[in-house]
Protein backbone atom coordinates (compact mmCIF):
# COMPACT_ATOMS: atom_id res chain seq x y z
CA UNK A 1 0.00 0.00 0.00
CA UNK A 2 1.08 3.71 -0.88
CA UNK A 3 1.78 5.82 2.10
CA UNK A 4 0.62 9.70 1.45
CA UNK A 5 4.09 11.34 1.97
CA UNK A 6 1.53 14.35 3.05
CA UNK A 7 0.11 12.41 6.07
CA UNK A 8 3.90 11.48 7.67
CA UNK A 9 4.50 14.39 9.76
CA UNK A 10 1.04 13.77 11.18
CA UNK A 11 2.08 10.11 12.17
CA UNK A 12 5.61 11.12 13.33
CA UNK A 13 3.36 13.43 15.85
CA UNK A 14 0.94 10.85 16.77
CA UNK A 15 4.08 8.37 17.77
CA UNK A 16 6.12 10.71 19.90
CA UNK A 17 3.02 11.56 21.98
CA UNK A 18 2.39 8.25 22.18
CA UNK A 19 5.80 7.84 23.64
CA UNK A 20 5.51 10.37 25.68
CA UNK A 21 2.21 9.24 27.33
CA UNK A 22 4.12 5.48 27.89
CA UNK A 23 7.62 7.04 29.02
CA UNK A 24 5.23 9.06 32.09
CA UNK A 25 3.41 6.01 32.65
CA UNK A 26 5.83 3.64 33.21
CA UNK A 27 7.94 6.11 35.78
CA UNK A 28 4.81 6.69 37.10
CA UNK A 29 3.61 2.67 37.81
CA UNK A 30 7.73 1.85 38.54
CA UNK A 31 7.22 2.49 42.27
CA UNK A 32 4.47 0.23 42.08
CA UNK A 33 5.80 -2.43 40.02
CA UNK A 34 8.17 -4.53 40.89
CA UNK A 35 11.15 -4.75 38.49
CA UNK A 36 13.42 -6.72 41.11
CA UNK A 37 14.51 -10.46 39.74
CA UNK A 38 14.72 -11.73 43.63
CA UNK A 39 11.24 -14.13 44.53
CA UNK A 40 9.73 -13.66 47.96
CA UNK A 41 10.33 -17.39 47.97
CA UNK A 42 13.80 -17.09 48.25
CA UNK A 43 13.60 -13.82 50.98
CA UNK A 44 16.51 -14.91 53.57
CA UNK A 45 16.56 -13.07 56.70
CA UNK A 46 19.69 -10.31 57.31
CA UNK A 47 22.12 -10.88 59.63
CA UNK A 48 20.34 -8.39 62.28
CA UNK A 49 17.21 -9.61 62.16
CA UNK A 50 18.76 -13.55 63.11
CA UNK A 51 21.17 -11.46 65.28
CA UNK A 52 19.81 -8.83 66.88
CA UNK A 53 22.09 -5.81 68.49
CA UNK A 54 21.59 -3.76 71.09
CA UNK A 55 22.07 -0.05 70.04
CA UNK A 56 24.12 2.51 71.89
CA UNK A 57 21.97 4.20 74.90
CA UNK A 58 24.49 6.32 76.38
CA UNK A 59 27.03 7.75 73.70
CA UNK A 60 26.93 11.35 73.61
CA UNK A 61 26.18 11.80 77.00
CA UNK A 62 28.72 9.64 78.89
CA UNK A 63 31.31 9.11 76.37
CA UNK A 64 31.84 10.69 73.02
CA UNK A 65 29.65 9.57 70.48
CA UNK A 66 32.01 10.59 67.74
CA UNK A 67 34.41 7.63 66.41
CA UNK A 68 37.86 10.07 66.47
CA UNK A 69 36.73 11.76 69.44
CA UNK A 70 36.30 9.02 71.82
CA UNK A 71 39.20 6.76 69.96
CA UNK A 72 41.34 10.10 70.78
CA UNK A 73 39.98 10.29 74.56
CA UNK A 74 40.71 6.84 75.29
CA UNK A 75 44.49 6.92 73.98
CA UNK A 76 44.98 10.32 76.56
CA UNK A 77 43.11 8.24 79.92
CA UNK A 78 45.39 4.72 78.74
CA UNK A 79 48.37 7.37 77.83
CA UNK A 80 48.02 9.38 81.74
CA UNK A 81 48.60 6.03 83.46
CA UNK A 82 52.09 4.88 83.91
CA UNK A 83 53.17 1.35 82.43
CA UNK A 84 53.81 -1.20 84.93
CA UNK A 85 54.95 -4.66 85.27
CA UNK A 86 51.54 -6.87 86.56
CA UNK A 87 49.98 -10.19 87.15
CA UNK A 88 47.31 -11.29 85.08
CA UNK A 89 43.91 -9.71 86.51
CA UNK A 90 41.41 -12.13 86.56
CA UNK A 91 38.26 -9.67 87.89
CA UNK A 92 38.22 -6.12 87.89
CA UNK A 93 36.17 -3.33 89.77
CA UNK A 94 35.61 -0.28 87.42
CA UNK A 95 33.53 2.95 87.61
CA UNK A 96 30.83 3.50 85.72
CA UNK A 97 30.27 7.26 85.82
CA UNK A 98 30.10 9.65 82.69
CA UNK A 99 33.91 9.49 81.07
CA UNK A 100 34.69 13.04 82.44
CA UNK A 101 34.37 11.82 85.89
CA UNK A 102 35.79 8.43 86.41
CA UNK A 103 37.43 7.38 82.68
CA UNK A 104 40.93 8.45 84.05
CA UNK A 105 40.30 6.05 87.20
CA UNK A 106 38.89 3.39 84.71
CA UNK A 107 42.15 3.58 82.55
CA UNK A 108 44.02 2.47 85.38
CA UNK A 109 42.41 -0.98 85.30
CA UNK A 110 42.02 -1.10 82.09
CA UNK A 111 45.74 -0.59 80.61
CA UNK A 112 46.72 -3.69 83.07
CA UNK A 113 44.77 -5.67 80.12
CA UNK A 114 46.98 -4.46 77.20
CA UNK A 115 49.75 -7.14 78.26
CA UNK A 116 47.14 -9.89 77.90
CA UNK A 117 45.33 -8.83 74.85
CA UNK A 118 45.70 -11.70 72.90
CA UNK A 119 45.20 -13.70 75.87
CA UNK A 120 41.94 -12.77 77.03
CA UNK A 121 39.17 -13.29 75.09
CA UNK A 122 36.14 -14.02 76.88
CA UNK A 123 34.72 -10.84 79.18
CA UNK A 124 32.26 -11.29 81.84
CA UNK A 125 30.59 -8.42 82.33
CA UNK A 126 28.29 -7.30 85.88
CA UNK A 127 27.06 -4.69 87.00
CA UNK A 128 23.98 -3.35 88.58
CA UNK A 129 20.54 -2.36 86.62
CA UNK A 130 19.42 1.08 87.32
CA UNK A 131 16.47 1.70 84.89
CA UNK A 132 14.65 -1.47 85.33
CA UNK A 133 13.50 -3.51 88.42
CA UNK A 134 15.61 -7.32 88.53
CA UNK A 135 14.88 -10.71 90.03
CA UNK A 136 17.77 -12.18 90.12
CA UNK A 137 20.50 -11.71 86.69
CA UNK A 138 19.18 -10.40 83.42
CA UNK A 139 21.04 -11.96 80.42
CA UNK A 140 20.97 -9.62 77.35
CA UNK A 141 19.47 -11.05 74.37
CA UNK A 142 20.98 -9.43 71.76
CA UNK A 143 23.89 -10.88 69.91
CA UNK A 144 25.75 -8.22 69.83
CA UNK A 145 26.30 -4.95 71.44
CA UNK A 146 27.06 -1.82 69.12
CA UNK A 147 29.74 1.04 70.25
CA UNK A 148 30.99 4.02 67.95
CA UNK A 149 34.44 2.06 67.68
CA UNK A 150 32.38 -1.44 66.13
CA UNK A 151 30.44 -4.36 67.20
CA UNK A 152 31.12 -6.44 70.65
CA UNK A 153 29.65 -10.06 70.04
CA UNK A 154 28.35 -11.57 72.80
CA UNK A 155 29.20 -15.05 73.87
CA UNK A 156 26.21 -17.54 73.00
CA UNK A 157 27.74 -20.63 74.96
CA UNK A 158 27.92 -19.23 78.36
CA UNK A 159 25.05 -17.39 77.85
CA UNK A 160 23.24 -20.30 77.38
CA UNK A 161 24.29 -22.38 79.66
CA UNK A 162 23.81 -19.71 82.62
CA UNK A 163 20.15 -19.74 81.06
CA UNK A 164 20.00 -23.47 82.58
CA UNK A 165 20.04 -21.71 86.02
CA UNK A 166 16.89 -20.14 87.58
CA UNK A 167 18.60 -17.09 88.67
CA UNK A 168 19.59 -16.36 85.40
CA UNK A 169 16.97 -14.82 82.84
CA UNK A 170 16.59 -13.14 79.18
CA UNK A 171 15.85 -9.44 79.54
CA UNK A 172 16.32 -7.12 76.94
CA UNK A 173 14.11 -4.71 79.11
CA UNK A 174 17.21 -4.02 81.35
CA UNK A 175 19.78 -3.90 78.90
CA UNK A 176 17.82 -1.14 76.50
CA UNK A 177 18.91 1.70 78.44
CA UNK A 178 21.67 0.85 80.87
CA UNK A 179 24.57 2.48 80.96
CA UNK A 180 26.70 0.56 83.70
CA UNK A 181 28.39 -2.06 80.87
CA UNK A 182 27.45 0.28 77.71
CA UNK A 183 30.24 2.45 79.03
CA UNK A 184 33.07 -0.73 79.37
CA UNK A 185 32.78 -1.47 76.27
CA UNK A 186 35.09 1.22 74.59
CA UNK A 187 37.34 0.57 77.29
CA UNK A 188 37.55 -3.20 76.42
CA UNK A 189 37.78 -2.55 72.34
CA UNK A 190 40.42 -0.19 73.10
CA UNK A 191 42.89 -2.56 75.22
CA UNK A 192 41.63 -6.20 73.98
CA UNK A 193 41.98 -7.98 71.12
CA UNK A 194 39.34 -10.72 69.83
CA UNK A 195 36.94 -11.07 72.18
CA UNK A 196 33.57 -11.74 73.19
CA UNK A 197 31.31 -10.80 76.22
CA UNK A 198 28.67 -11.63 78.58
CA UNK A 199 26.23 -9.19 79.57
CA UNK A 200 24.48 -9.44 83.29
CA UNK A 201 22.77 -7.13 85.14
CA UNK A 202 21.83 -8.09 88.73
CA UNK A 203 19.31 -6.82 90.64
CA UNK A 204 17.55 -8.56 93.28
CA UNK A 205 20.26 -11.11 93.74
CA UNK A 206 22.18 -12.89 96.35
CA UNK A 207 26.43 -12.57 96.03
CA UNK A 208 27.21 -16.09 96.89
CA UNK A 209 24.21 -17.40 94.48
CA UNK A 210 26.43 -15.19 91.29
CA UNK A 211 29.64 -16.20 92.43
CA UNK A 212 28.85 -20.27 92.13
CA UNK A 213 27.60 -19.65 89.08
CA UNK A 214 30.60 -17.69 87.49
CA UNK A 215 32.84 -19.37 89.47
CA UNK A 216 33.62 -22.94 86.72
CA UNK A 217 34.04 -19.73 84.18
CA UNK A 218 36.73 -17.69 85.95
CA UNK A 219 38.88 -20.97 85.97
CA UNK A 220 39.53 -20.93 82.52
CA UNK A 221 43.02 -18.44 81.68
CA UNK A 222 41.33 -16.62 78.92
CA UNK A 223 38.26 -15.55 81.08
CA UNK A 224 38.04 -12.38 82.89
CA UNK A 225 35.05 -11.21 85.33
CA UNK A 226 34.26 -6.73 85.05
CA UNK A 227 32.47 -5.12 87.98
CA UNK A 228 31.13 -2.28 87.22
CA UNK A 229 30.67 -0.28 90.51
CA UNK A 230 30.71 3.35 91.69
CA UNK A 231 31.23 3.76 95.46
CA UNK A 232 29.86 6.38 97.85
CA UNK A 233 26.88 9.06 96.27
CA UNK A 234 25.82 12.20 97.38
CA UNK A 235 27.95 12.74 100.38
CA UNK A 236 30.11 15.81 100.98
CA UNK A 237 33.49 15.74 100.06
CA UNK A 238 35.21 14.84 103.00
CA UNK A 239 32.53 12.75 104.32
CA UNK A 240 32.95 10.89 100.84
CA UNK A 241 36.79 10.41 101.57
CA UNK A 242 36.48 8.70 104.83
CA UNK A 243 33.60 6.50 103.33
CA UNK A 244 35.39 5.56 100.61
CA UNK A 245 38.70 4.54 102.10
CA UNK A 246 36.67 2.68 104.93
CA UNK A 247 35.13 0.60 101.81
CA UNK A 248 38.71 0.51 100.20
CA UNK A 249 39.82 -1.29 103.63
CA UNK A 250 36.96 -3.60 103.60
CA UNK A 251 37.92 -4.93 100.11
CA UNK A 252 41.59 -4.72 101.07
CA UNK A 253 40.01 -7.42 103.97
CA UNK A 254 36.85 -9.33 101.82
CA UNK A 255 34.82 -7.67 104.28
CA UNK A 256 31.52 -7.93 102.36
CA UNK A 257 30.00 -4.22 101.55
CA UNK A 258 26.70 -2.82 102.80
CA UNK A 259 24.82 -1.40 99.69
CA UNK A 260 25.30 2.66 100.71
CA UNK A 261 28.64 1.62 100.14
CA UNK A 262 28.74 1.07 96.42
CA UNK A 263 26.15 1.13 93.71
CA UNK A 264 27.35 -2.10 92.76
CA UNK A 265 27.75 -3.69 96.48
CA UNK A 266 26.55 -6.69 95.30
CA UNK A 267 29.02 -7.10 92.23
CA UNK A 268 31.73 -6.46 94.72
CA UNK A 269 30.96 -8.85 97.23
CA UNK A 270 30.52 -11.16 94.69
CA UNK A 271 34.16 -10.49 93.44
CA UNK A 272 35.61 -11.18 96.81
CA UNK A 273 34.02 -14.82 96.91
CA UNK A 274 35.51 -15.71 93.90
CA UNK A 275 38.62 -14.15 94.78
CA UNK A 276 39.09 -15.94 98.23
CA UNK A 277 37.83 -18.94 96.27
CA UNK A 278 39.85 -19.09 93.36
CA UNK A 279 43.47 -17.19 95.50
CA UNK A 280 43.24 -13.90 94.26
CA UNK A 281 44.23 -10.70 96.24
CA UNK A 282 42.87 -7.03 94.79
CA UNK A 283 45.16 -4.25 94.09
CA UNK A 284 43.88 -0.35 94.52
CA UNK A 285 44.74 0.72 91.42
CA UNK A 286 43.37 4.15 92.00
CA UNK A 287 40.64 6.07 93.85
CA UNK A 288 38.84 9.85 93.47
CA UNK A 289 35.55 11.07 93.84
CA UNK A 290 33.69 13.92 91.56
CA UNK A 291 34.99 16.69 93.79
CA UNK A 292 38.54 15.58 92.42
CA UNK A 293 37.69 15.68 88.77
CA UNK A 294 34.73 18.26 88.21
CA UNK A 295 35.64 20.57 91.73
CA UNK A 296 32.19 20.35 92.88
CA UNK A 297 32.49 19.04 96.43
CA UNK A 298 28.65 19.69 98.26
CA UNK A 299 27.47 16.36 96.90
CA UNK A 300 30.41 13.69 95.22
CA UNK A 301 30.30 10.24 93.90
CA UNK A 302 33.29 8.24 94.54
CA UNK A 303 35.24 5.75 91.79
CA UNK A 304 37.58 3.26 92.36
CA UNK A 305 39.63 0.70 90.50
CA UNK A 306 40.77 -2.66 91.82
CA UNK A 307 42.24 -5.48 90.54
CA UNK A 308 42.25 -8.95 91.47
CA UNK A 309 45.27 -10.62 90.61
CA UNK A 310 46.80 -14.20 91.55
CA UNK A 311 48.84 -14.01 94.80
CA UNK A 312 52.75 -13.24 94.25
CA UNK A 313 55.51 -14.38 96.70
CA UNK A 314 55.77 -11.10 99.07
CA UNK A 315 59.27 -9.40 98.14
CA UNK A 316 60.22 -7.17 101.14
CA UNK A 317 60.97 -3.56 99.14
CA UNK A 318 64.20 -1.93 99.90
CA UNK A 319 65.66 1.48 99.04
CA UNK A 320 63.77 3.76 96.57
CA UNK A 321 61.31 1.25 95.66
CA UNK A 322 59.88 1.22 99.36
CA UNK A 323 60.43 4.83 99.74
CA UNK A 324 57.97 4.85 96.74
CA UNK A 325 55.38 2.82 97.90
CA UNK A 326 55.29 5.33 100.71
CA UNK A 327 55.46 8.35 98.63
CA UNK A 328 52.26 6.88 96.96
CA UNK A 329 50.81 6.61 100.01
CA UNK A 330 51.71 9.89 101.08
CA UNK A 331 50.17 11.14 97.76
CA UNK A 332 46.86 9.21 97.80
CA UNK A 333 45.95 10.35 101.55
CA UNK A 334 47.35 14.09 100.77
CA UNK A 335 46.32 14.81 97.11
CA UNK A 336 44.16 17.95 97.93
CA UNK A 337 46.30 19.60 100.35
CA UNK A 338 49.24 19.19 98.34
CA UNK A 339 47.78 20.98 95.04
CA UNK A 340 45.68 23.63 97.20
CA UNK A 341 49.13 24.40 98.04
CA UNK A 342 50.82 24.97 94.83
CA UNK A 343 47.02 26.69 93.95
CA UNK A 344 47.65 29.39 96.52
CA UNK A 345 51.36 29.85 95.86
CA UNK A 346 51.11 30.60 91.74
CA UNK A 347 48.02 32.57 92.72
CA UNK A 348 50.30 35.05 95.41
CA UNK A 349 53.29 34.52 93.02
CA UNK A 350 51.64 35.92 90.05
CA UNK A 351 49.40 38.33 91.60
CA UNK A 352 51.58 40.16 94.37
CA UNK A 353 55.02 38.41 93.30
CA UNK A 354 55.17 37.04 97.08
CA UNK A 355 55.88 33.72 98.27
CA UNK A 356 53.32 31.75 99.71
CA UNK A 357 53.94 30.58 103.22
CA UNK A 358 51.41 27.57 104.43
CA UNK A 359 50.65 27.33 108.08
CA UNK A 360 50.49 24.65 110.56
CA UNK A 361 46.71 25.79 110.87
CA UNK A 362 45.91 25.23 107.52
CA UNK A 363 47.84 21.57 106.94
CA UNK A 364 48.09 18.77 108.50
CA UNK A 365 51.18 17.93 110.57
CA UNK A 366 52.20 15.76 108.01
CA UNK A 367 52.85 18.33 105.61
CA UNK A 368 55.25 20.03 107.60
CA UNK A 369 57.85 16.45 107.58
CA UNK A 370 60.25 17.24 105.15
CA UNK A 371 59.87 16.14 101.29
CA UNK A 372 62.28 16.97 97.73
CA UNK A 373 59.69 18.21 95.32
CA UNK A 374 59.32 19.52 91.54
CA UNK A 375 56.47 21.78 90.31
CA UNK A 376 56.22 21.77 86.17
CA UNK A 377 53.77 24.45 84.94
CA UNK A 378 52.69 23.76 81.14
CA UNK A 379 50.61 26.02 79.15
CA UNK A 380 48.67 24.51 76.00
CA UNK A 381 50.40 21.25 76.49
CA UNK A 382 54.11 23.18 76.49
CA UNK A 383 56.83 23.31 79.35
CA UNK A 384 56.37 26.96 80.89
CA UNK A 385 58.35 26.38 84.05
CA UNK A 386 60.15 23.94 86.16
CA UNK A 387 62.00 24.34 89.31
CA UNK A 388 62.33 21.95 92.08
CA UNK A 389 65.06 20.67 95.31
CA UNK A 390 66.72 17.70 94.74
CA UNK A 391 66.97 17.03 98.73
CA UNK A 392 64.47 16.91 101.37
CA UNK A 393 65.61 19.85 103.37
CA UNK A 394 62.02 21.55 103.69
CA UNK A 395 58.75 20.97 104.79
CA UNK A 396 57.16 19.87 102.02
CA UNK A 397 54.52 22.35 102.48
CA UNK A 398 56.95 24.75 102.30
CA UNK A 399 59.07 23.26 99.30
CA UNK A 400 56.17 23.28 97.12
CA UNK A 401 55.25 26.91 97.69
CA UNK A 402 58.97 27.93 97.43
CA UNK A 403 59.22 26.20 94.09
CA UNK A 404 55.82 26.85 92.56
CA UNK A 405 56.49 30.81 92.84
CA UNK A 406 60.38 30.30 91.45
CA UNK A 407 58.94 27.97 88.67
CA UNK A 408 56.00 30.39 88.02
CA UNK A 409 58.70 33.57 88.30
CA UNK A 410 62.47 32.80 88.35
CA UNK A 411 62.94 29.82 85.79
CA UNK A 412 65.55 31.30 83.78
CA UNK A 413 64.42 29.77 80.41
CA UNK A 414 60.88 31.48 80.45
CA UNK A 415 59.56 35.15 81.15
CA UNK A 416 57.67 35.02 84.61
CA UNK A 417 54.06 33.85 84.20
CA UNK A 418 51.39 36.85 83.65
CA UNK A 419 48.17 37.46 85.07
CA UNK A 420 46.23 36.90 82.00
CA UNK A 421 48.44 33.29 81.43
CA UNK A 422 47.26 31.82 84.51
CA UNK A 423 43.92 30.43 83.47
CA UNK A 424 45.65 28.67 80.64
CA UNK A 425 48.31 27.23 83.26
CA UNK A 426 48.26 23.49 83.96
CA UNK A 427 50.52 22.38 86.19
CA UNK A 428 51.93 19.35 87.90
CA UNK A 429 53.74 17.94 91.00
CA UNK A 430 56.65 15.55 91.47
CA UNK A 431 57.91 13.83 95.07
CA UNK A 432 60.84 12.62 94.80
CA UNK A 433 62.40 9.65 96.39
CA UNK A 434 66.29 9.77 97.75
CA UNK A 435 68.84 9.01 95.10
CA UNK A 436 70.31 5.41 94.61
CA UNK A 437 74.00 5.33 92.82
CA UNK A 438 74.00 3.13 89.70
CA UNK A 439 77.22 0.97 89.46
CA UNK A 440 78.79 0.02 85.98
CA UNK A 441 81.47 -0.34 84.28
CA UNK A 442 80.61 1.17 80.58
CA UNK A 443 78.20 2.94 78.40
CA UNK A 444 76.52 -0.19 77.53
CA UNK A 445 76.74 -1.37 80.93
CA UNK A 446 74.81 1.68 82.05
CA UNK A 447 72.55 2.07 79.47
CA UNK A 448 71.34 -1.58 80.27
CA UNK A 449 70.58 -0.56 83.59
CA UNK A 450 68.56 2.31 82.97
CA UNK A 451 64.89 1.47 83.77
CA UNK A 452 62.63 3.32 81.15
CA UNK A 453 59.48 5.02 82.03
CA UNK A 454 60.50 4.34 86.14
CA UNK A 455 63.71 5.64 86.74
CA UNK A 456 64.91 9.38 86.94
CA UNK A 457 68.21 10.11 86.35
CA UNK A 458 70.63 12.17 87.89
CA UNK A 459 74.25 12.55 86.05
CA UNK A 460 77.66 14.24 87.06
CA UNK A 461 80.68 14.51 86.05
CA UNK A 462 82.58 17.61 88.18
CA UNK A 463 81.03 20.61 88.72
CA UNK A 464 78.52 19.90 85.99
CA UNK A 465 75.13 17.74 86.25
CA UNK A 466 71.85 17.29 84.93
CA UNK A 467 68.38 15.78 85.87
CA UNK A 468 65.31 14.41 83.96
CA UNK A 469 62.01 13.35 85.88
CA UNK A 470 60.78 9.90 85.11
CA UNK A 471 58.16 11.92 83.13
CA UNK A 472 60.49 13.10 80.66
CA UNK A 473 60.43 9.49 78.96
CA UNK A 474 56.78 10.14 77.73
CA UNK A 475 58.70 12.54 75.82
CA UNK A 476 62.17 10.98 75.07
CA UNK A 477 61.08 7.11 75.05
CA UNK A 478 64.90 5.79 73.83
CA UNK A 479 67.25 5.17 76.47
CA UNK A 480 70.32 6.15 74.29
CA UNK A 481 68.90 9.19 73.51
CA UNK A 482 67.28 9.78 76.90
CA UNK A 483 71.04 9.66 77.99
CA UNK A 484 72.32 11.58 75.41
CA UNK A 485 69.88 14.79 76.16
CA UNK A 486 70.78 14.19 80.07
CA UNK A 487 74.73 14.94 79.04
CA UNK A 488 73.72 17.88 76.69
CA UNK A 489 71.30 19.37 79.79
CA UNK A 490 74.01 19.14 82.03
CA UNK A 491 76.41 21.39 79.68
CA UNK A 492 78.69 18.12 78.21
CA UNK A 493 78.80 16.98 74.73
CA UNK A 494 76.26 14.42 73.80
CA UNK A 495 79.30 11.71 73.17
CA UNK A 496 81.04 12.45 76.14
CA UNK A 497 82.71 10.27 78.40
CA UNK A 498 84.58 9.81 81.39
CA UNK A 499 85.74 7.50 84.24
CA UNK A 500 84.25 10.05 86.67
CA UNK A 501 81.25 10.24 85.86
CA UNK A 502 78.47 8.98 88.10
CA UNK A 503 74.55 8.29 87.60
CA UNK A 504 71.60 8.12 89.86
CA UNK A 505 68.50 6.83 89.82
CA UNK A 506 65.23 7.97 91.71
CA UNK A 507 61.70 7.68 91.61
CA UNK A 508 58.87 9.83 91.41
CA UNK A 509 54.77 9.98 91.96
CA UNK A 510 52.88 12.21 90.00
CA UNK A 511 50.36 14.70 90.98
CA UNK A 512 48.50 16.17 88.48
CA UNK A 513 45.64 19.29 88.90
CA UNK A 514 42.79 17.70 86.97
CA UNK A 515 40.48 21.02 86.90
CA UNK A 516 41.58 21.32 83.35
Amino acid sequence: MEIDRKKIPSYLMIAAIIGVVVFFNVSYLGDYVSANNEKIVDYALSDEDINPVREMAVAGLFYPADVYQLDKDLDGYLEHVASSLSTRPHIMVVPHAGYKYSAQVAAHAYKRLLPFENEIKKVLLLGPAHREYVKGVALAEAKSFRTPLGIVKTNDKITNELKQNPLFRPNARAHKDEHALEVQMPFLQKTLDKFTIVPMLYGQAEPKDIAQALLPYLKDDDTILIISADLSHYLKYDEAKKEDAQTAKQIELSIPLASHQSCGATGINTAMILAQELGFVPKLLDMVNSGDTSGEKTKVVGYGAWSYEEAEEEQELTGIELEEEHLQNFARHNKEALLSIVRNALNLAVEKHQVYKPGRDEFGDVLFNRGASFVTLEKNGNLRGCIGSLLPENAIAIDLANNAFAAAMNDPRFKPVTQDELKDIDFSISLLTNFEKIEFNSADDLLSKIQPHIDGLLIKDGKRQGLFLPAVWEKIPDSQEFLTELKIKAGLSPSHWSESIEVFRFRTVEIKDDRN
